[in-house]
């Protein structure tokens, strides 16, 4: 599904228009009704219940308006809250509110902000407040002592159930930290594609439910203007990059995976991995560990192999195991490098040879990751050795020499960025994990839960993500994107399904590995 800018939707409205001859006004007309059967469905006595309908002066507001005659048609009052004189109405917003006022519909010009002191508190009497003032179009915040800062504060306040129409006033359609004066819906009705806000914004709160309605806008005509695109994952689409397990199959054929990992201290990031990798479905687990932590490793899960290299004194790698290690390897489909390598200098120093050196998909994660702080450039995806990073923000704000608060507020295009550039495939974890592919493409899982923010849940998705990129057959790009497409989807679903079970303040690392076959099994039985 596309997920689209501001910019892109009204290029797509416009282009609608123009290409396919669809008016404007039809899709506005499209959109009110969908907001109509958004009430409907959700209230089975909207007869009953007292609704208002708040319009600004654009777009946002015609909907409005649509919606108010919708419900008239049906003999159900509205009360519309005009914040503007209808003589500065233009394009559809005025044609509509012309149509509405020919039929008699009752209609409150509040045009200032002394106008809705004295008649905002009608909200106060309303079951249902429909928030239909400033749409996707605003680009600054919204302040609280302004006119519609005053609006929004006063729906807030309400006990109403509140519908925002295609994105809660105040939000801003591409912004992706929050902290502005939003309104705070139950429900949000969006039109033709979610926006970038609505998947990524740190107030996600003031969303609500979110329904993705269509209006009539062409599929094709969607994709053309998401270019780069920004993609939402779904079961579907995650279903259908699992690949086929033979009836006949062997443990061969569905990948040898080597986990280097862990160090004196940090053995669980290693045994995290690794058994996340078999609940995964990879045919044999190898962990490469130093010898100080190799028995540690082994207790864990007795399924995976374990091989200790000779440690230093403070119980990490040394970077003269690197010619074991290399061969190990040569004996591996994959490779998952750096949870719980330490950031001593000589473990960092192999990880940066071991990069270079290796030919096979490499999954680096935490230390592995850390290596490079200091030489992001080295960090090159190639046809023999496919990268897919996996940073937090924090990781990746160091790989970019900025700060946590700038890598938060631009994510999705950083992550975008620095995969093109660098061609490799780029897991940036956080709220609403994104896939960024080397062609430019971004994919964002709509899955996650709180209690995922917690020790070991990346070791848990290197291991995913390790176990998917063995069993696939080729190192072509397209394999790939789906490898890392299918781990990162189970990984929120099964952490998901654990959080139903366990709660948020409860959840594990290990929990989410014990319903990664529950994960895997739902994605099954969609195929």
């Amino acid at each position: 599904m596309q997920v689209l800018s501001a910019e892109q939707m009204g290029r797509a409205d416009r282009l609608c228009s123009q290409r396919y001859g669809i008016p404007s006004l039809t899709l506005m007309e499209n959109a009110g009704f969908n907001l109509y059967q958004a009430l409907r469905d959700e209230f089975d006595d909207l007869a009953q219940r007292r609704v208002a309908i708040v319009c600004g002066p654009g777009n946002n507001g015609g909907d409005g308006l649509v919606l108010a005659r919708q419900l008239s048609q049906r003999d159900i009052p509205a009360q519309v809250l005009l914040l503007a004189a209808s003589g500065k109405l233009k394009g559809d917003a005025r044609t509509n509110f012309q149509i509405l006022h020919k039929a008699g519909a009752d209609i409150l010009e509040i045009p200032d902000l002394d106008s809705w002191m004295e008649r905002g508190r009608l909200l106060g009497d309303c079951d249902i407040v429909v928030d239909a003032i400033l749409g996707t179009g605003i680009n600054r915040p919204v302040e609280a002592d302004s006119f519609f800062g005053c609006v929004i504060s006063d729906i807030n306040t309400s006990q109403a159930y509140v519908l925002a129409v295609d994105i809660p006033s105040g939000m801003r359609s591409d912004r992706l930290s929050g902290g502005d004066l939003t309104v705070r819906a139950d429900l949000t009705v969006t039109f033709a594609a979610p926006k970038i806000a609505h998947l990524l914004n740190q107030d996600l709160e003031a969303i609500g439910d979110l329904l993705i309605a269509p209006i009539g806008t062409p599929a094709a005509l969607l994709e053309e203007v998401c270019d780069p695109p920004t993609l939402m994952m779904t079961p579907e689409m995650a279903a259908s990059c699992l690949p086929p397990r033979r009836q006949a199959g062997h443990k061969g054929d569905f990948g040898r995976l080597a986990v280097v990992a862990g160090s004196l201290g940090k053995a669980g990031a290693a045994a995290l991995t690794s058994r996340a990798a078999l609940r995964s479905g990879a045919g044999l687990v190898t962990a490469l560990v130093p010898d100080a932590v190799q028995s540690q490793v082994a207790q864990f899960s007795p399924e995976v192999m374990t091989e200790g290299l000779a440690s230093s004194s403070t119980g990490t790698f040394q970077e003269d195991n690197l010619d074991d290690l290399l061969q190990w390897l040569s004996k591996n489909d994959a490779v998952a490098l750096g949870p719980g390598l330490s950031d001593q200098p000589q473990a960092f120093a192999l990880v940066r040879a071991l990069v270079e050196k290796a030919a096979l998909p490499m999954v680096i994660d935490a230390d592995g990751l850390n290596a490079f702080a200091e030489c992001p450039q080295r960090l090159k995806g190639s046809d023999k050795r496919p990268l897919i990073l996996t940073p937090h923000p924090g990781e990746f704000a160091r790989l970019l020499g900025i700060t946590v608060k700038e890598v938060t507020e631009d994510r999705l295009e950083l992550s975008r960025r620095f995969a093109q550039e660098h061609q490799l495939w780029l897991v940036m974890k956080s709220f609403r994990t994104l896939l960024a592919t080397p062609a430019g493409e971004v994919f964002i899982c709509p899955l996650g839960n709180p209690g995922m923010a917690t020790a070991g849940m990346g070791d848990v998705l290197t291991g995913v993500l390790g176990a998917c990129t063995a069993m696939r057959p080729s190192f072509e790009p397209g394999d790939l994107t789906e490898a890392a497409l299918t781990a990162v989807f189970v990984h929120s679903l099964a952490g998901d399904q654990a959080e139903q079970e366990q709660g948020s303040e409860a959840l594990m690392a290990g929990d989410v590995i014990e319903h990664l076959g529950q994960a895997f099994s739902y994605l099954r039985s969609l195929k």
